[in-house]
């Protein structure tokens, strides 16, 4: 292991005054040889006179001044022992990612909010919803519903999760009357759907006619809405945003599978996000 000029430097009044240990020693002195400026700066400290001037009456006020000196730099010796060891273990740690870890072990550093009261909709889409939930990533949300009141709501879940990036996932499923049915497929089909195939693996779905609608973006994720399986007449609205090419959410927990695209794959280090970081 090369110890680096910050820490030697540090190290260098322990190692002019020969209380380092060998090992320590060792790798100072197989740095000295290579670097001229750590070497330079130890002969300065070795060859400079003492920088106090002092008259000795008595060889027991001498004693008395080497006694104090002595104490002073005994506090001063391990004042910088302690930070040349903290200092050192704080990098390793950083290096082998140890320290985030730790962070973001049982949630220390944020938790995964979910909810699945619909009553709560509007504060999780459009102009009203709470600060955090305004913009998505600019992803575009206008497939779903602008508001639910009065549908039959079949079922709903909002998850969020904020470890350094947000990341969103939801699913609102609507039965609707013939009427309506037809009348929100056409609106969702004015909406169009967007290039999706390829992104995060995604090969279509399993009903041909779907999606209705999709807002699909290669970095960010997925707004859709699908004609839900094996259901008349009812439409299920999904939105998948994140960032950095993966979830940071086991999302197929939250999710149930026969809403997701075919192929769908967002976990961490998945095929797409190697390839998207490699062409960059």
């Amino acid at each position: 292991m090369k110890l680096p000029c910050s820490v030697v430097s540090d190290l260098l009044p322990l190692y002019a005054e020969d209380m380092v240990s060998a090992e320590t020693r060792a790798l100072i002195g197989e740095h000295l040889g290579g670097c001229d400026s750590c070497r330079s700066a130890l002969q300065a400290m070795t060859a400079q006179e003492p920088d106090i001037q002092f008259r000795m009456d008595s060889a027991q006020e001498f004693a008395k001044y080497e006694k104090k000196k002595k104490r002073k730099f005994g506090w001063k010796v391990a004042g910088l022992t302690a930070l040349a060891i903290c200092g050192f273990v704080v990098v390793r740690l950083l290096a082998m990612g140890a320290l985030l870890s730790f962070l973001s072990l049982g949630g220390l550093l944020s938790k995964v909010e979910t909810d699945e009261d619909p009553a709560h909709y509007a504060q999780y889409m459009g102009d009203s919803a709470k600060k955090e939930y305004r913009d998505k990533w600019g992803m575009d949300e206008r497939i779903f519903p602008a508001e639910i009141s009065g549908l039959d709501v079949q079922d709903y879940k909002m998850v969020y999760y904020d470890p350094w990036d947000k990341q969103f996932l939801s699913y609102l499923t609507v039965q609707y009357d013939a009427d309506a049915y037809a009348a929100e497929c056409a609106r969702l089909s004015a909406l169009g759907v967007s290039e999706y195939t390829g992104y995060y693996g995604v090969t279509g779905f399993s009903d041909a006619e779907n999606p209705l609608a999709m807002n699909a973006d290669a970095y960010q994720g997925f707004v859709y809405a699908i004609r839900t399986p094996d259901r008349e007449h009812c439409i299920t609205y999904v939105e998948m945003i994140f960032c950095n090419y993966c979830y940071d959410i086991d999302y197929w927990d939250y999710i149930p599978a026969p809403y997701l695209p075919q192929g769908f794959d967002a976990k961490p280090d998945n095929a797409y996000q190697t390839q998207m970081m490699q062409s960059h």
